[in-house]
Order: structure tokens, then sequence, then C-alpha cells
């Protein structure tokens, strides 16, 4: 099987301490979905480190992979979240 045949999948890594929003989790699935014919892939990261930057995996037309991600960059951002500010003002 060659990356041709392969649906589009964007791979997002849960950055360590981050929660998951869902309603915006949501949004992010269904425009990629409609806009890309993609699916999404969570990474929950169990320690530190490692990847955060989304990974794009498939053929992704009519854009380039660099445009893709400019695209996307303003929805996935919107899908993680931590409560640090919280407890500093405690």
């Amino acid at each position: 099987m060659s990356e041709a045949d392969l649906q589009p999948l964007l791979v997002l890594h849960v950055p360590a301490g981050h929660e998951i929003d869902p309603q915006a989790l949501g949004e992010l699935t269904g425009y990629v979905g409609e806009r890309y014919g993609a699916a999404i892939l969570i990474n929950k990261r169990t320690l530190p480190g490692g990847p955060t930057s989304p990974v794009l995996l498939g053929r992704w037309p009519p854009a380039n992979p660099t445009d893709v991600l400019i695209d996307l960059a303003p929805r996935v951002g919107r899908v993680f979240f931590n409560l640090d500010w919280l407890e500093k003002s405690l």
C-alpha cells in the first residue's frame, strides 16, 4: 500500500499536562473530514517530552502539507488546554 492509498490522517500529540476540549476536537474533526476527507488520531502522553507538533499522514490534496498545517493551526490550538493559570491564582 502506498501513501497515495491512505486516507489523510492528522495525528495530534496531547502536550503533557493538557486536557482535550471535546467541543473544539469535534469542530476540528468535522472540519478536517469535510475539507480534506481526513480522520484524526489522538496520541495521549503519559510522560512529558516528545513532539507536540501535529503530524500529517497520507495525501492531503489539493494543498501541500505546509499549507494544511497553517490552515489547521488555529483549530488545533483550541483543542488543548491546561489549568496552570488557575493553580497559580490560588
